[in-house]
């Protein structure tokens, strides 16, 4: 809707479309440029096209076009484009000046040049509020824009021809005297040039005369570079397999016999040591292992050996072949001194000879060119189209700020959907259990940070929360309270000990017989919370370390007995997989009226998963505001493939006043009023 009515407000504009035809041309001063049309030539083809649609916007050709339609007089023309903005004048410009500054400003601002797609067609767009103009102005910028391209072809030098007649006359001297003294030289000196052949050989030409003592100069300096690198190369492996123990080269130890005589002396020493644990080093079956061992190092020494060998073999032909290319090489070396300073200087003659000759060639053709071009001037411009008026305006585009505002809308939406699935879907108020999780919900805990005293005193307000969760679990099922219910979470830390621990104290007031097992055997926490010793706990009675009854402890609180931890396990998942615990579980539901387990997080932990097999309900204990539904779906999933009942979900570390719910304490504050009177 905001931008339907936009829309409608904006003012309609026009354009005026204007097409040139850019042919490329040539530009060559001396005739040895390669063509601008290559392929090889690409980048100077897309430089050529970026420069013609400056030269299409320059201030050259909108000062000819304002000039052209009399857009410096008045402020007829900026009245017409809309332009509210009053002329800048000054000390440095007079009122005349800062029109014709705005003028061209207002000109480029609504300019547009560019080539259409893979063509050499220069579209040449002006926008305004008024048809008529827009046409006026794209057609006048097309029109100077030719103009002033024709201009600066008039503009070329026109003393090229004069000089290049000089220059081909010094050429001319220039070039004969060169053949000249090189023809002559190469007579006197009686020089073999071999070139022809080594090009023909090497496929490329050479421009160096090359004589045949000096082509086996070459030739012979080549193979002892080689030979000096192939020496330096070897010396270097010999050195280096000199200074090693035999068996610590790398050569002798990448050798397959080697290693498998390595592998084989390993097998016989570590059967020799394992003998002479249980028999003397005279024992037959000994002295024969010992055997084997000698003979494996015999012949381990005798292979690396030969492997040292070679490499000194290999060392010694290398050195013997440097030296007898050297030798040969000092031979011819004596032989083309002579002849270095003859070729030299023949080389000199050719070469400047070959230069001379092209910058003829060059400057002639070139002459050639001018002499036949001259007088005549071709454009490479040409206006394929004018522009027309266009009744129809091109802005603003009704149907295309529609679909963009309704795309826009869209991805709002997304990205709102998005950030709030992401920020603010974590479980907070036990409202959020309800809707989100689609679970029952037993209490909720608000924060505190004295738990256990809190729950000493049956009048506070954590005491009535975990009574209300007592009352909760009692009625679970249709069978009354369960015999055994499991405690656990999602991650740690979330008051998943102290809530089971509050509860198994709020069952024990009741009268019942309460036991409560810590099976958290990676970090077992209920000890401290009842200050109670932690040396025999679950960890001792599920490695059977540990009868049953010698693990139950008494604490503080009447009716209630406990199953701390124990020493912390090595491999918890693995003794929990065992039938010790099901066992105890069977054992222990026929002695107490409820058996209270506390186990460790669901993430990344298999343990409650394992446990939820083994009892009749499950306590999902969660922190308000900690975690997201996903995770906390995720984490229920896993437990919930058991036949136990899920009782539902507490809610810990509630903070109603956070949460907007100030009217939490009405009730904690009514009972504390009341029993104040009665005293």
């Amino acid at each position: 809707m905001l931008a339907a009515g936009a829309t409608l407000l904006i003012t309609r504009k026009y354009d005026g479309i204007a097409t040139v035809e850019v042919r490329q041309e040539a530009e060559k001063v001396l005739g040895t440029e390669d063509d601008r049309e290559s392929v090889s030539n690409r980048v100077d083809v897309e430089r050529f096209l970026d420069t013609q649609v400056g030269l299409a916007r320059s201030r050259v050709v909108l000062t000819a076009v304002a000039d052209e339609l009399g857009l410096f007089r008045e402020n007829t023309f900026l009245e017409e484009m809309n332009v509210s903005e009053e002329p800048e004048t000054g000390l440095v410009l007079s009122e005349q000046e800062a029109r014709r500054k705005l003028v061209l400003e207002t000109l480029d601002e609504n300019l547009s040049v560019s080539f259409s797609g893979q063509t050499r067609l220069l579209k040449i767009v002006f926008r305004s509020p008024d048809s008529r103009l827009s046409a006026k102005v794209a057609n006048s910028v097309a029109e100077n824009y030719i103009r002033s391209n024709l201009q600066r072809k008039s503009e070329s030098s026109s003393y090229a021809l004069e000089f290049l007649q000089a220059q081909l006359r010094e050429a001319q001297i220039r070039l004969e005297a060169s053949q000249r003294a090189a023809l002559e030289y190469g007579r006197r000196t009686r020089i073999v040039d071999v070139s022809s052949a080594a090009s023909a050989t090497n496929n490329e030409e050479s421009t160096q005369p090359r004589s045949l003592i000096t082509a086996q100069l070459v030739q012979l300096n080549s193979d002892y570079t080689q030979a000096v690198a192939e020496r330096v190369a070897a010396e270097q492996k010999w050195i280096r397999t000199r200074s090693q123990p035999i068996l610590n080269n790398p050569d002798v130890l990448a050798n397959q016999a080697i290693q498998g005589l390595l592998e084989q002396r390993a097998t016989l020493q570590s059967e020799y040591e394992l003998q002479l644990e249980t028999r003397q080093s005279d024992f037959p079956s000994v002295r024969q292992v010992s055997a084997k061992l000698q003979e494996i190092e015999r012949q381990l020494t005798a292979v690396a050996s030969n492997i040292r060998s070679g490499v000194q073999s290999q060392f010694e032909i290398a050195k013997a072949r440097e030296r007898q290319l050297l030798r040969q090489l000092e031979a011819l070396k004596g032989e083309t001194l002579v002849e270095q300073s003859q070729t030299i200087q023949l080389t000199i003659l050719r070469r400047e000879a070959d230069t001379n000759r092209v910058q003829f060639e060059s400057l002639l053709r070139r002459y050639n060119q001018l002499n036949a071009e001259s007088g005549v001037q071709a454009n490479n411009l040409a206006i394929v189209d004018q522009a027309v008026i266009d009744p129809e305006p091109v802005w603003p585009n009704i149907p295309l700020n529609i679909v963009l505002a309704l795309m826009a809308a869209f991805g709002l939406s997304v990205i709102y959907m998005f950030v709030d699935s992401q920020l603010f879907d974590r479980i907070r108020t036990p409202a959020d259990v309800k809707d989100k999780l689609n679970l029952p919900i037993l209490g909720a805990i608000p924060i505190t940070t004295e738990i256990m005293s809190e729950v000493s005193d049956q009048k506070s307000e954590i005491s009535e929360a975990f009574n209300l969760i007592r009352t909760g679990i009692s009625v679970s099922s249709v069978n009354g309270a369960p015999k055994s219910v499991m405690l656990t979470s999602v991650q740690a830390s979330e008051g998943k000990t102290s809530s089971c621990v509050s509860i198994a104290i709020g069952f024990a007031r009741l009268g019942k017989r309460v036991l409560l097992i810590d099976v958290d055997l990676r970090r077992p926490n209920i000890h401290r919370l009842l200050d109670l010793p932690n040396k025999v706990g679950m960890s001792s009675i599920l490695s059977t370390q540990s009868a049953v009854d010698d693990a139950i402890q008494q604490c503080a609180y009447p009716g209630l007995d406990v199953i701390t931890g124990g020493p912390v396990a090595p491999s918890p998942t693995d003794l929990l997989m065992g039938n010790q615990f099901k066992a105890m579980m069977d054992q222990m539901v026929g002695r107490y009226d409820i058996v209270l387990v506390d186990t460790p997080p669901l993430l990344s932990l298999a343990d409650a998963e394992i446990l939820s097999g083994q009892v009749e309900a499950i306590v999902f204990v969660l922190e308000s505001g900690r975690n997201g539904r996903k995770s906390i779906l995720n984490a229920i999933s896993r437990i919930q493939k058991s036949e136990a009942n899920f009782a539902g979900v507490v809610l810990t570390k509630y903070n109603p006043g956070e949460m907007g719910y100030g009217n939490y304490g009405e009730y904690a504050y009514v009972y504390r009023y009341a029993d104040s009177t009665k005293d």
